[in-house]
Formats: structure tokens, sequence, C-alpha cells
């Protein structure tokens, strides 16, 4: 392991010796991923069969189930093959596939979030312009941006990656990130480093600004207007604002454990924080959503038997 261009497999440290209860963790982990598939697909039948949800706060939430099985699937797979394994590894390859897959999945849930912040802005403080401002064709446009964006900026951030020689083979976490393969380089990272705080901020700042004003403006407009109207905003935006301090969490685990010593933590607490952001957002976003997609789903279905 002299030579980083001899480096094929990565080996995961932070899997441990779970010995005997590997089993267990591997049972509750696969009907994790099977609950997720589940219920994330429900969201997204209901949606696409429901020609009155074909409206952009729907689509915006069928592109947000979508990316959760994105997510999952990029990290379930290999993580309970890992379970099984006395050696949990992954090749290289295969942790850059990972690394691109797991990271864009992140910002494009930011993103999302951001498109559904405007969009409950502009339904509340805009209402009689909606329509003209949030056409179908605006919404294709914003969606396709929020999808491109991240691919080409982690597309450049992967192949600077790709450059570095690599010298060490321990990841101490259950996936591949691209800070944890990029510490393991034999030269100067200071260029990685920079692009990844670059990255972080690009990617980031600009939805969590949008959400700032969206919200800014939805509360300004909503403390001038009747008890009802607020009732009516606050029943609209909850789900979404459950949704972003959810992944928000979940996200700050995942930064403050890739850039700070987190070894000072108890090691369950070091892997639940490194993992949050692919195990509670699929779960939780089509619960919180779900309740409102269910009742519409339940009305088209008495609609039916009529």
């Amino acid at each position: 392991m002299e030579n980083g261009s001899s480096i094929t497999t990565f080996l995961f440290t932070a899997y441990g010796d779970i010995g005997f209860i590997k089993n267990v963790y591997f049972t509750v982990t696969i009907i994790t991923y099977l609950l997720i598939h589940l219920v994330n697909t429900i969201v997204i039948i209901v949606i696409v069969r429901d020609r009155t949800l074909h409206e952009p706060m729907y689509i915006f939430i069928c592109c947000l189930t979508i990316n959760c099985l994105y997510g999952s699937n990029a990290f379930y797979p290999k993580f309970l093959d890992n379970l099984l394994s006395d050696n949990p590894s992954i090749s290289r390859t295969g942790c850059l596939l990972q690394i691109f897959a797991i990271h864009t999945y992140g910002s494009f849930e930011f993103s999302i979030l951001a498109l559904m912040a405007y969009d409950r802005y502009v339904s509340i403080c805009n209402p009689l312009l909606y329509n003209n401002i949030m056409k179908p064709s605006k919404v294709t446009r914003l969606l396709c941006f929020t999808y491109l964006y991240p691919v080409c900026i982690f597309t450049v951030h992967i192949l600077l990656t790709i450059r570095l020689p690599i010298c060490g083979y321990l990841i101490d976490k259950v996936y591949c990130d691209n800070w944890s393969v990029v510490r393991l380089s034999c030269v100067d990272i200071s260029i990685n480093s920079a692009f990844g705080w670059f990255v972080t901020t690009v990617l980031m700042v600009p939805p969590l600004m949008l959400i700032l004003y969206s919200y800014i403006k939805i509360i300004s407009v909503s403390v001038k207007a009747s008890k009802e109207s607020r009732s009516k905003a606050v029943k609209t935006c909850l789900p979404h604002l459950i949704t972003f301090l959810n992944y928000c969490i979940a996200t700050s685990f995942e930064i403050l454990h890739q850039r700070f010593d987190a070894r000072a933590l108890p090691h369950d607490v070091r892997v639940f924080m490194s993992i949050d952001f692919v195990l509670l957002p699929p779960l939780l976003n089509p619960v919180i959503y779900g309740v409102k997609t269910k009742k519409i789903w339940e009305s088209s279905i008495s609609k039916q038997n009529n």
C-alpha cells in the first residue's frame, strides 16, 4: 500500500466489532430501507395518478420523494452488504460513485426545499399572480437548473479528487464522502479543501437565503392578514418548515463530522451523525407530506366509487 496508485480498495473502520448483533443491525436496516421505498413510492404514485395534484407544490413534493429514493439507493445497498462482511470495504471506483451520488442527493434536497419555499411565498404573498409566475415552463426550468447546477459542480469536485495520489485506505465512516478520501492523499490538499468550502457555500447559501427571504415575506404578509388567513398560511407552510429543519439538523451533523475532529464523541454518536442526513429525511418527508396527499387520495377514490 506504499504507492498511492496501487490502492484500489478502501476499508471502513466505523463499523467496529459488531460481532453477533450484526444480524440485528442488518434486519433493522433492511426493514428501514424497504420502508423508505414503500412510503416514498406511495407518495409518488398518488401524485402522478391524481391530475388534481399536478401543481407546482405537489410536483416539488414528488421530486423530493424521488430524490429520497436516489439518496437511499446510493447508501443502503453497500451499507447492508458491509454489515454482513468481515472486512467492510468498497472499491475506489465504487467509492467515487457513492461520493458523487450522496453529495448530489444532499444538494438536490436543499435546492428543492428552496423551490418549495419560493412556491409558498408566491402562493401566499401574490395569490392573484400565482398562475402567471409559476407557469409549467418556469417550473421545468427551475427544476432543470436545480439538478444540472450541482451535477456540474460536483463533477469538478470529483475530478479534483481523482487526480490525487492516495496513500491511505482506512475511512473512519460507514460510507464514502469526499473529504474522507481527500485526507488520505499523499500530497498537499489545500486546493481541494478550499474548493470544498466553495462548493458548500455556493450550494447552501443561495437556497438558504431564498428560504429565509420567502419566510420573512410570508410572515410580514401573515401578520397583517386575518386570523383565518394566518391559520391557512401556517397549515400550508408547516410541513415544509418541519422538513427543512429536519434536513438542516441532519446536514449540520454531517458537515461538523466531516470538517471537525469528532473522535471525542462516542462511536455510536459519530456513526449516527454521519448517516443522519440519509436516514431521517427519506423516512420523515413522505410521512410529513403524506398526511395531505392521503386526504386528497382518499377523496379521489371516493369520487371514483360514486
